[in-house]
């Protein structure tokens, strides 16, 4: 028992350390340049040291959360891939998608930030994401026999261009929801609708 005490100290540390940095992220919204290691550390009450413990660098902490939200992402999308029609699957990929952002919005505020902020690694790590969600969503299609009117790269090129839109929509998403859920609302059925255009 005492070997394992450790390591789940270890695990709740960096933990610790990822959430502050989103909550420091989701008060001043400028992106991780905004904010130090020592704010980090401070506001979950560990020691500078402790930090490097974890990471390298505030990059490697980015990059951590940036895989996180790439492999929640990708498991959310996955499981609303087996309803029963080709509508339902665009309408539940969409809500889970979306519900995800505004639950987690500290995490898509870095998102927003980082995708044209300073670090070239953190920037690579977001295509890189975004690359494998268009990937398993279109090859996922073919195997399944949805949008068989596409053939895989069609497939492909029309997930690649409803990712980037719905990227494009997160900033104004979460900014819209916090005064007005109802306009929230609106905007994720005109996306939806827009989705589903380019599958027809």
């Amino acid at each position: 028992m005492s070997a394992v005490k450790p390591k789940q100290s270890r695990k709740g540390n960096r933990e610790k350390l990822m959430n502050a940095a989103l909550e420091l992220l989701a008060e001043d919204q400028s992106g991780l340049a905004g904010i130090s290691l020592r704010r980090i550390t401070k506001a979950c009450g560990l020691s500078p040291p402790a930090f490097y413990g974890h990471f390298a660098s505030m990059e490697e902490l980015g990059l951590a959360l940036v895989s996180d939200v790439g492999s929640t992402l990708r498991a959310l999308l996955k499981g609303v891939r087996d309803a029963d029609t080709e509508a339902a699957v665009v309408t539940e990929s969409v809500q889970a998608a979306f519900t995800y952002i505004r639950g987690n919005e500290a995490l898509f505020i870095l998102i927003a930030r980082e995708r044209a902020g300073s670090s070239a690694l953190i920037r690579g790590a977001i295509r890189n994401e975004v690359r494998q969600i268009v990937e398993e969503m279109a090859s996922d299609f073919h195997e399944r026999g949805l949008f068989e009117r596409f053939s895989l790269p069609e497939k492909r090129a029309a997930v690649a261009a409803i990712v980037s839109l719905g990227l494009s929509l997160i900033p104004d998403l979460l900014d819209v929801s916090r005064e007005s859920p109802a306009e929230g609302d609106a905007i994720l059925a005109q996306f939806e609708y827009q989705v589903q255009f380019i599958l027809s």
